[in-house]
């Protein structure tokens, strides 16, 4: 029944027009009122939704559940959210009693407490009492007002609190008032208010101190305690770079974050690194950063984007974790791994001479050790580091092919790279992540898997762990070097950039992946050498405090591969002759077919040893049988070749880096070479220099008696 069929059913009765013109009022009021409330239900409200999911302070902890940091907001703001249940009733209650007692039995506007005001108010021929109700308060914190209070706007907001309860029942409207109501001193609402003046969470408040708390909103620097609570602030770069992960996708950040950060381990990394920056700051190496994943979950168990975030002399608040810098020879066990699924097996053997490729290709000059070692296991030139091989592998499996591979790796730094990209990427040239190459590296301890993905086959990833968990293969390049040393299984691998600017090491265990990087953000170079040991120390350090408290598995065989006794220099299955073998890993179905070593002979009684041709001129160098590889036919210069191109290696103080020329054949026993026109050196023959590599383009020249040969060559 409607309210015109009331209506015309009074109009009917026989009463006095007075009577009947009074029904007819009431009953328009009363169509009014229902349209009124009709219409605040239909009506949204302005801004609500948004505000219902405004930012709040996250509160992030760590593993163990201690708090790290409350989230500050715009202009250092805390507003921390709680569910209303979480909150005690007595506080609930209090604030209920100190702002608006009648809260639960009024429609936003208490007309009572409206009545007293006006009369308070004209009293004392001034404003003393607002009558504003929980409801209107909520009202001005979604809309704060931005010109002084009139009575005009009063009654704008007790409409809007009438508006407000038509959307929102009255624990909604309690809860949003009591996470956002103003405290002062940069705090809003209770749960806030509770940590800044008393350092608890709501429910630690005392009685006490929730009525202390119910009236600091009134007047905040009359009722706040003496003392504010100091926040904490710990892994920050971390949470600086979780918030921005957040904002990139537009997502409002949980109230609450537990993460697996290991907070006491990094005090203890954070310790470890400055105690090394300090020991070399006459170095100037300056910044430090350290990354951890765990391999079965891949939660960060570690991050820590500089060791002193305060550090504003050196861009302490840059983040070293996703900071993209040269890695140098960390780099290569992708590349190795890559080689194993094409065509090289563990036992093959690499050249490490000097050599060119493709004419104008790229050239090396030299290894860390300064040397080169001639033919090199594979097993050997991954884990000592050398360099040529690295070229070597790269030039016969192609930079496509390579790069295509780390960007399944996950190396989203070389995206559109391409072009400038050449060799010098087999020695970590191009910048990368901290972040991407401890993801990266881990795929190796999880049989070849990276995101799920199965980027190498498993085989490749527990030959990788093989290699780069061995200390005798490891002793051409580093020695018997004791960081690399652990009790349990675990696998390393180190890389300097040019001038050592940047430093990093890479370790890691079945459980546990971690990186350090050390150098400068600002590229400063460093005045005097210094080693990727230094990161490793701190490697070694986390690896050792992980696996105390979580320990370790070994890592797992080769399933279609198999053990079998090798010739050291060769790689081939030896003969008697061969003075020295070790076990390497071969594919089952090659070794019924390995070929036997013909490397070393035996003569009279002695070992002679054959070196294929492309070892010759290394093997001259190393004064081996010299005179068997030079005749005295036409002069002419073996090495360099002409139009050769030339690279520093990014990991060798330039002052060590030399270039070996080499010529053959000639009438005479002397000749005499120039650089760039100008005279540097004669020689009696087996005829052997060496020069100083310097950027530019240059000239040979070689003169023996009447002939001459020259060569022209790049440095870059």
């Amino acid at each position: 029944m409607n309210i015109k069929f009331i209506i015309k059913k009074m109009m009917k009765v026989k009463l006095p027009l007075a009577a009947k013109i009074i029904l007819g009022i009431a009953g328009g009021i009363l169509a009014l009122v229902l349209l009124f409330n009709l219409a605040l239900y239909l009506i949204p409200y302005p801004g609500l939704e948004e505000f219902k999911h405004r930012q709040y302070s996250t509160r992030f902890f760590d593993r163990d559940g201690k708090l790290l940091q409350v989230l500050a907001l715009e202009e250092g703001l805390h507003r921390e959210y709680y569910p209303l249940e979480k909150y005690p009733k007595e506080l609930l209650d209090e604030f209920v009693l100190q702002e608006d007692k009648n809260f639960y039995s009024h429609n936003g506007v208490d007309a009572v407490s409206v009545i007293r005001a006006m009369m308070q108010n004209k009293k004392a021929g001034t404003v003393v009492s607002g009558a504003s109700t929980i409801t209107m308060q909520l009202v001005r914190i979604i809309s704060p007002r931005k010109e002084r209070v009139t009575v005009g706007k009063k009654i704008v907001e007790a409409f809007k609190a009438l508006h407000l309860e038509k959307h929102l029942s009255k624990d909604e409207i309690l809860e949003l008032y009591i996470n956002n109501v103003p405290f002062g001193y940069q705090c809003e609402g209770a749960a806030s208010a509770a940590r800044t003046f008393y350092g608890i969470t709501p429910g630690h408040l005392t009685d006490k101190e929730i009525k202390e708390l119910a009236k600091i909103p009134r007047r905040p620097s009359d009722y706040k305690p003496a003392k504010l609570y100091e926040y904490p602030f710990e892994i920050p770069h971390y949470i600086n770079h979780l918030v921005g992960e957040y904002k990139s996708r537009k997502e409002v950040i949980p109230p609450e974050l537990h993460l697996a950060i290991d907070s006491k381990l990094a005090k203890k990394v954070i310790t470890s690194i400055n105690s090394q920056l300090h020991t070399y700051q006459d170095a100037r190496i300056h910044n430090g950063a350290a990354y951890v994943i765990n391999n079965i979950t891949g939660e960060t168990v570690l991050w820590i984007g500089n060791s002193d975030f305060y550090d504003d002399q050196h861009s302490g608040q840059i983040d070293g974790v996703t900071v993209k810098n040269q890695p140098g020879s960390s780099m290569k066990p992708f590349l190795y791994a890559l080689a194993l699924e094409n065509g090289f097996s563990p036992n093959s053997i690499l050249p490490d001479i000097p050599q060119d490729f493709g004419g104008k290709g790229v050239y090396v000059p030299q290894n860390f050790n300064n040397q080169f070692n001639g033919p090199v296991r594979f097993r050997v030139a991954l884990a000592s580091s050398l360099n040529v091989p690295a070229v070597y592998l790269l030039y016969h499996m192609g930079v496509d092919r390579y790069m295509a591979k780390l960007e399944e790796l996950g190396f989203e730094s070389l995206r559109g790279t391409r072009e400038s990209t050449g060799l010098s990427l087999a020695l970590g040239s191009s910048e990368v992540t901290l972040y991407e190459m401890v993801n990266a590296f881990s795929t190796f301890v999880n049989d070849g898997k990276f995101n799920g993905h199965q980027v190498y086959q498993k085989d490749t990833a527990r030959i990788m762990c093989s290699i780069l968990s061995d200390k005798n293969a490891r002793e051409l390049g580093f020695g018997h070097a004791k960081v690399f040393d652990t009790p349990y299984p675990s696998i390393f691998k180190t890389g300097t950039s040019n001038q050592f600017q940047n430093i990093i090491a890479i370790g890691a265990t079945s459980k546990f992946t971690a990186g350090v990087w050390m150098g400068n953000f600002d590229g400063e170079t460093v005045v005097r050498k210094t080693g990727s040991s230094i990161p490793a120390l701190v490697v070694r350090e986390i690896l050792d405090a992980l696996t105390e408290r979580y320990g370790c598995d070994p890592f797992a065989e080769p399933e279609k591969y198999q053990k079998v006794k090798v010739c050291t220099l060769s790689g081939l299955a030896p003969s008697e002759a061969c003075p020295s073998v070790a076990w390497e890993y071969v594919l089952k179905t090659a070794v019924p077919n390995m070929q036997t070593c013909n490397w070393h002979s035996l003569e009279n009684g002695h070992i002679k040893i054959t070196y294929p041709s492309e070892y010759q001129h290394w093997a001259y160098g190393r004064n081996i049988n010299a005179t068997d590889f030079f005749s005295d036919g036409e002069f002419e210069i073996m090495f360099p070749k002409n139009e050769a191109v030339f690279i520093f290696d990014p990991g060798i103080p330039e002052n060590v880096q030399e270039l070996m020329v080499i010529a053959s054949g000639g009438k005479e026993r002397e000749a005499f070479l120039s650089l760039d026109g100008k005279p540097v050196a004669k020689k009696e023959m087996p005829f052997s220099w060496n020069l100083p590599l310097t950027r530019g383009e240059h000239l040979i020249e070689i003169s023996c008696g009447s002939e001459k040969d020259s060569v022209k060559y790049t440095v870059k």
